[in-house]
């Protein structure tokens, strides 16, 4: 999960809530609020971090981006057409035989819990760590549940895809640490390269899974 800085409300949704009487998500212009949540998370789910797309998913007759409500509409109807609470995600694995994650998951206990981790704020993102068995962990109790409970997100493919994309990263940090051990601002600069290229967008899209190697690499820097 990636810190998530939120962007204007897309004006076709403010002019749908101004105008509309009675106005509810359902009706929503939810092409627009898609297009706006695929550029603001550089089209990463906002929890797994896996690719998401504008385009269609035959096996479920959806977008592959869905509009996921932070806040559950069910507890906090209020909150329905308010962007702040919107996210874009994936479609949780619903078009295949894996365990559900994401909203998915998330959905069976939408009338019971409200999340305390939340990829809109710095804080609880910093409090979230990457093991190297692939596992997406918190020292944090409640954000622990969060990960690991409701939204799943240790599901075996899921934990088997940042195992595979932490052994690379890792792989490249040794290197860089071994060939440049006797030139310490060398090898920071270096770091820093590799830690610019995962950061970076490429064609307005973040690399899937971005979190886990820059989680590596700035734990890093640190012992620069």
């Amino acid at each position: 999960m990636k810190y998530i800085q939120k962007g204007n409300t897309p004006k076709a949704l403010t002019k749908y809530k101004d105008t509309t009487p009675g106005a509810t998500f359902e009706s929503a212009p939810k092409a627009e609020i898609r297009i706006g949540l695929l550029d603001e998370q550089g089209w990463l789910c906002a929890y797994c971090m896996r690719r998401i797309s504008d385009k269609r998913n035959p096996k479920l007759a959806k977008y592959r981006t869905e509009v996921e409500h932070f806040k559950s509409q069910y507890r906090h109807p209020k909150l329905e057409l308010n962007y702040k609470n919107m996210l874009g995600v994936c479609n949780g694995n619903a078009d295949n035989e894996h365990q559900l994650v994401c909203d998915k998951s998330k959905s069976k206990f939408d009338r019971t819990h409200d999340m305390f981790v939340n990829p809109l704020e710095l804080l609880r993102i910093k409090q979230i760590f990457y093991t190297t068995d692939g596992e997406i962990l918190s020292d944090n109790e409640q954000i622990m549940h969060d990960l690991d409970i409701i939204l799943n997100l240790n599901e075996p493919n899921l934990v088997e895809r940042r195992l595979q994309l932490y052994e690379e990263t890792r792989k490249k940090i040794r290197k860089i640490r071994r060939s440049l051990w006797d030139k310490p601002q060398t090898k920071k600069s270096e770091l820093e390269k590799l830690k610019s290229a995962w950061e970076k967008r490429y064609d307005n899209k973040f690399r899937p899974l971005c979190r886990v190697p820059l989680y590596l690499i700035e734990k890093e820097l640190t012992k620069s």
